[in-house]
């Protein structure tokens, strides 16, 4: 019953979506909004919103459904889990062209992230102006 009533909350969303997407999407979120991804899913690293709040952000998808599912992002699009069996399998139906750049588009995403993280490490200045160990 609950994934009957998702699906009815998407298919809604969609028809809404279609009918007022005036927002400008970020170029390298066309694929995902375009096949409807972005229905339940936002990507906040590309200011993607999600149209209904139901599924996770996908930022850091790369790394998280390997955490979550125990198989990497490229073996997920190939036998999702879950509700996602559905969504993918039936409501969307990704070719493997779509579904790899996809993947693409995640694994840049964490690279980034990555990049980023690094990038801070080495901005951070050690604390001076505390005690030393070779002061009296």
């Amino acid at each position: 019953m609950r994934i009957l009533l998702l699906l009815a909350v998407v298919m809604t969303a969609r028809t809404l979506a279609a009918q007022s997407d005036t927002v400008q999407t970020n170029p390298r979120a066309r694929l995902f909004v375009a096949r409807g991804c972005s229905d339940c899913h936002a990507i906040a690293h590309l200011q993607v919103k999600a149209k209904a709040d139901v599924g996770p952000d996908l930022s850091s998808a790369y790394v998280d459904v390997p955490f979550r599912y125990g198989v990497t992002l490229e073996r997920f699009f190939e036998e999702p889990v879950g509700l996602m069996r559905m969504i993918v399998g039936v409501h969307i139906q990704l070719p493997r062209a779509e579904s790899d750049s996809l993947v693409r588009l995640f694994r840049d995403l964490y690279t980034e992230h990555l990049a980023r993280q690094d990038s801070l490490v080495r901005q951070a200045r050690p604390v001076s102006g505390g005690p030393r160990s070779s002061d009296p």
